[in-house]
């Protein structure tokens, strides 16, 4: 499986690449930390990563000095594959999976626009070298408007586009588009895509196939062709200068642009000989990569508002940690649990990321409910226990403006529903709306582990006998799902709040209802 990692660019241990296996991950001095910073104006707890499923998100843990991310000071961003992250005066490089593609800088003899400021967070260690005899600019739109008389190239452009536009995973989409090259370029040994992020202004390695399985000589990349390519918007086709008794390796640079900006870069390396290949080739690779570009476009601009609404709900999540101590780590942990369960029920990865959200705000609307009722630490009264019973309301307000609201609110404003009718609004059975249903499970599930109830502290077992022999509170093929992933054990056991004193909630006053 592959990690996301940090590369020390500047600091103590300059060059050394660390591997973040578990989230959340810390970094400062303190030796506790997952990652320890030599660093005397790095803070003891600077900086923690976290992981929401693709996303990663760090937040500065209220550092001395500040934490910095591509220059700006931060308090809670989303992080992207590439980022520079400043901790004291040590300088981190972000790499997200899949980022590992070794780029050449020894590529020479072009007459270069260095203008773009290209930065590529791509490991340079041991460069390979190669020399070009010629280097030939392609036009993308002369390129791709030269195939426009060839009826069975175009029926196939349709075909592969068409099998394109069903798929709304970008990482997918961009594995597919590769493999759809791989059968129009014949020949062709390799190839990869690159992700160009205007606002970061870096060129990033988002996803690669391997045609000729056999060949283990690795990629060879040129940052030059790459920064001109870049620059012009142009293709770039490289002839390797060869003897006539060796075969040559041609390589070709093809952009994808949408509204005159480019979108991303298409790196393809062909084994036939330059003048063993057909131009045409290229003309329908770059005619399907201009039919491809708006999909793209659309599915990139997807991806950032998905970083936005990530800092959204971290930064709301945070505003309820503050107020409430017990909240510190339970939404994480209940929305862990619902994705344990989605797994169990084979649920579209779509469905799951709409439930991870639901469950992460589950209890954004304890906002609207008074401190002295929520860290109360005894039995709340009828007329508090009323008050409480207000917040999935308010959460469900909250969230009301949010992308996708009417796909996410049913797991904020459901989740005290209980399957027998005796939730707060009395829904029963099918009628409570299946978000609902995952998540009231798993936050009664949670603060059975994480000791809110009076019984104190129960195990895992405890915990999932106490569900069972109440099971007609819970839908039962949810039940059923739960007691599977804790069998397979992918349902780990993580509190924060074994080390404080229970405090006493409105799922306290239900637990009770247990006995």
């Amino acid at each position: 499986m592959s990690l996301a990692f940090l590369i020390v660019e500047r600091g103590h241990n300059a060059g050394m690449r660390i591997e973040l296996k578990d989230f959340p991950a810390t970094l400062g001095r303190d030796p506790n930390n997952t990652v320890v910073i030599r660093d005397s104006e790095s803070s003891r707890h600077h900086i923690r990563i976290k992981q929401r499923g693709r996303l990663y998100i760090l937040e500065d843990l209220e550092s001395r000095n500040g934490t910095y991310i591509n220059g700006d000071r931060v308090i809670n961003s989303t992080l992207t594959s590439g980022d520079k992250i400043l901790v004291g005066s040590t300088e981190l490089l972000f790499i997200a999976p899949d980022s590992n593609i070794q780029i050449s800088s020894n590529i020479d003899k072009f007459d270069m626009h260095m203008d773009e400021g290209l930065k590529v967070p791509i490991d340079l260690e041991n460069p390979h070298r190669h020399h070009f005899k010629r280097a030939i600019r392609l036009d993308p739109v002369a390129l791709a408007n030269n195939m426009m008389s060839n009826g069975q190239a175009i029926n196939d452009i349709f075909n592969y586009h068409s099998n394109l536009i069903v798929i709304k995973d970008l990482k997918e989409t961009c594995h597919a588009l590769l493999k759809s090259l791989g059968k129009i370029v014949t020949n062709s040994s390799r190839a990869a895509i690159f992700i160009w992020s205007n606002q970061a202004r870096q060129l990033l390695p988002y996803a690669s196939k391997e045609f000729n399985k056999s060949d283990k000589s690795g990629f060879l990349l040129s940052r030059s062709a790459f920064e001109d390519a870049l620059s012009r918007r142009q293709g770039i086709l490289l002839t390797p200068e060869v003897k006539a008794t060796q075969q040559g390796r041609n390589r070709v640079i093809l952009p994808v642009c949408h509204a005159e900006e480019i979108v991303a870069l298409v790196h393809i390396e062909i084994d036939s000989p330059r003048e063993e290949f057909a131009m045409h080739e290229l003309e329908c690779a770059q005619a399907l990569l201009q039919r491809a570009s708006p999909l793209l476009e659309a599915m990139l601009l997807r991806q950032e508002l998905d970083g936005w609404l990530g800092g959204v709900i971290e930064t709301m999540l945070s505003v309820i940690e503050a107020k409430d101590t017990y909240t510190r780590g339970h939404s994480e942990r209940v929305s862990s649990y619902c994705m344990a369960v989605a797994d169990e029920l084979r649920l579209q990865p779509d469905v799951k990321r709409l439930l991870m959200i639901s469950a992460l705000c589950h209890d954004v609307g304890k906002i609207g409910i008074p401190d002295a009722i929520l860290k109360k630490a005894s039995l709340l009264s009828s007329e508090e226990y009323q008050e409480m019973k207000l917040h999935p309301t308010i959460g469900a307000n909250i969230i009301a403006h949010l992308p996708n609201a009417p796909k996410i609110l049913s797991g904020v404003r459901y989740h005290h529903e209980k399957w027998d009718g005796t939730g707060y609004e009395g829904l029963a059975g099918e009628d409570i709306p299946f978000f609902g249903r995952i998540v009231a499970l798993a936050d009664v599930y949670d603060a059975m582990v994480s000791g809110r109830s009076y019984s104190g502290f129960m195990d895992q077992q405890e915990a999932v006998t106490r569900l069972q022999e109440e099971a007609e509170l819970f839908d039962p093929e949810i039940l059923k799902a739960f007691v599977r992933a804790c069998e397979k054990g992918t349902l780990s056991l993580k509190t924060s709040t074994q080390n404080n004193e229970p405090e006493v909630s409105e799922t306290d006053t239900e637990i009770t209802k247990f006995k």
